[in-house]
C-alpha cells in the first residue's frame, strides 16, 4: 500500500476513535445530572452546601425540604433522613411502679408544652415540672378557631417521661378542610409515682 494510502487509512482510524471516545464523553455527561439528584437526595445537607450536619431528624428535614416542590423527591427526602435519624422507640413503663392515675388539675399545670407542626405531624416537646410523677400518657386536643361548628379532636399517645424531665411525642392529627386557624393545647395526662 503506498504511503499516502498507509496515512489516510491511520487518519481515519484515529478519527472514528476520537468519536467514540466523545460519544462515550457525551454519554456520561448526560448521566451526571442523575448522578448529581442522586447524591443530593442521599446526603440532603450537601444541595445547599451547608458545612455543619443536622443534629436530628427535624433538622434534617427543613434543611433538605427547602425548595423542593416535587412528591417524589420530598418522600426520598424523608426516607432518607428517616434513615440518618430512626425514631426512638417508646419505652414502657417499668414493671413494679405504682398503677397510672390521671394527673389533677395542678399537676397538669406543671406541664409545659411547645409544638412543631409539619403538616399533619405534631412534634409536641413535653417539659414535666412534676417532681414525683412519672408521665405515661398524655393527650393533646386539636380545633379549628375559625368553624365554631367543629368540634374538639382529642389524640393519645403513651410517653415515658421521668419526673421534671422532658421528652418529644409525636401526635397525627386529621384535619377536616384547611389546616390554617387551628390550635392545640395538653388537655390530660396519666402518671404514676
Amino acid at each position: 500500500m503506498p504511503f499516502y494510502r498507509t496515512r489516510l487509512a491511520n487518519s481515519t482510524l484515529q478519527h472514528n476513535s476520537v468519536g467514540i471516545e466523545l460519544a462515550a464523553e457525551t454519554m456520561m455527561l448526560r448521566k451526571m445530572p442523575i448522578l448529581l439528584a442522586s447524591l443530593v437526595l442521599l446526603c440532603p445537607g450537601l444541595g445547599h452546601g451547608d458545612t455543619a450536619d443536622p443534629s436530628n431528624y427535624d433538622e434534617c428535614i427543613i434543611d433538605a425540604m427547602r425548595g423542593v416542590s416535587s412528591d417524589v423527591a420530598a418522600s426520598a427526602i424523608i426516607e432518607s433522613c428517616r434513615s440518618l435519624f430512626p425514631e426512638a422507640k417508646q419505652e414502657a413503663a417499668p414493671s413494679g411502679t405504682a398503677a397510672a392515675r390521671s394527673l389533677t388539675a395542678d399537676e397538669l399545670g406543671r406541664l409545659k408544652a411547645r409544638a412543631k407542626v409539619f403538616g399533619s405531624t405534631y412534634r409536641v416537646t413535653i417539659e414535666n415540672g412534676n417532681p414525683n410523677l412519672t408521665l405515661t400518657e398524655v393527650t393533646i386536643a386539636v380545633w379549628d378557631d375559625s368553624d365554631l361548628g367543629a368540634t374538639r379532636q382529642e389524640y393519645s399517645e403513651a410517653v415515658q417521661i421521668e419526673p421534671l424531665a422532658s421528652a418529644m411525642v409525636k401526635y397525627t392529627v386529621h384535619y377536616r378542610g384547611d389546616e390554617t386557624g387551628w390550635n392545640w393545647k395538653v388537655v390530660a395526662a396519666s402518671g404514676a409515682e
